[in-house]
């Protein structure tokens, strides 16, 4: 984990935070991150790059559905968790889509790493 938190401080430090996300660097960050680290869901965001093209840009929207779709795939998800989306994604309809940046982005991600490393805490 400790790999993984090295390389978001360095992103942090080295990219500008008001640099506009792509949908390309938003997957691959999260699978460099080991956010996405299910090999199933990793080939999953691959093929979806194959259909997307590079310049496009990463909103708040797109990533909760991005994340909505790799939960509903993953064998481990729960009912709870396609509820807690469910509500998550209909909160974000009534409001305004925003561009992420790397600036919104990463901290994102810093807190999905912080969730991750506490669920190991708790299963060890």
């Amino acid at each position: 984990m400790r790999d993984k938190t090295t390389v978001l401080n360095l992103l942090q430090v080295v990219v500008p935070a008001n640099t506009l996300l792509t949908v390309p660097a938003e997957v691959k960050i999260l699978e460099m991150l080991g956010i996405v680290s299910n090999d199933e869901l990793v080939r999953a965001m691959n093929l979806s790059l194959s259909l997307i093209p590079s310049t496009t840009p990463a909103t708040m929207n797109g990533l909760v559905h991005l994340l909505n779709g790799l939960v509903r795939m993953n064998p481990e998800s729960a009912p709870k968790h396609h509820a807690a989306l469910d509500k998550l994604i209909a909160s974000l309809a009534i409001g305004t889509d925003v561009p992420l940046t790397f600036g919104s982005f990463l901290p994102i991600c810093e807190s999905l790493l912080k969730a991750r490393l506490k669920l190991a805490k708790k299963d060890a």
